[in-house]
This record gives C-alpha cells, structure tokens and sequence, in this order.
C-alpha cells in the first residue's frame, strides 16, 4: 500500500508476467528504495507493469536499482517517462541498454528529474 517504503525484488528472475501485471495499478507515494536488479535479465515480461509502479514513486525515491535488466522493452522504458524524482541519490542501469538503446531517452529524463541530489549513477 501507500505506507510501503522499500521494495526489494533482486535476482527475481523467474516472477511471471501475470504476477508483474498486478503491480499495475499500484501507488506508492512513499517508496524510497527499489530493488529489481536481475528480474528482467532474461524476460521482459511484466516490466511495463513494474516500471509503471516504479514511476508512481513520489519525491521520496532515493534508489532505483535496475542492474542487469537488459530485457525491459521500449514501451516498458516509457512508463518512467514522466517520473519526478527529485531526492534520487543512486540509480543503477548498468547493462540495461547494452543489447537495445531503445527506452534509454524516457529512463534517463526520469533519472534527469534527480537534479543535484543524485550522487551515483
């Protein structure tokens, strides 16, 4: 719910479609921390679902930590297009973009809304 402050997925590869879809519609205003490095290494289904959550992040978010998910698709990317965080701190995309540049414009206005607060990227 709206009180959730961390969420930490890490090297959940294996997570289904299905079960990334009912993410969609969540809100989490005050989520500081995401972790879902190495979920989407292999398959990027249900990352829209994920990102899209991601995005709704309010101006609490100070890590977002996506290392290894090069499977994210473009449309997914997209979701993160209008995310305003301002107190980012770290971000990790390491090996997101190294097959497909395709998204890396929306992930990178997202990270962009960081503004002085984001101290590793």
């Amino acid at each position: 719910g709206p009180s959730l402050k961390k969420l930490d997925l890490q090297f959940c590869k294996k997570i289904p479609a299905e079960a990334w879809k009912k993410l969609g519609d969540a809100k989490w205003p005050n989520l500081q921390e995401v972790h879902l490095s190495y979920c989407f290494k292999e398959n990027g289904a249900g990352a829209a679902e994920a990102l899209q959550a991601v995005a709704s992040a309010g101006p609490s978010l100070t890590k977002l930590h996506l290392h290894e998910c090069r499977k994210i698709p473009a449309e997914a990317w997209k979701k993160l297009g209008d995310a305003k965080w301002p107190n980012l701190q770290e971000v990790d995309l390491l090996y997101c973009f190294q097959e497909n540049g395709a998204g890396a414009a929306e992930a990178l206005q997202a990270v962009a809304s960081a503004g002085p607060s984001l101290k590793k990227l």
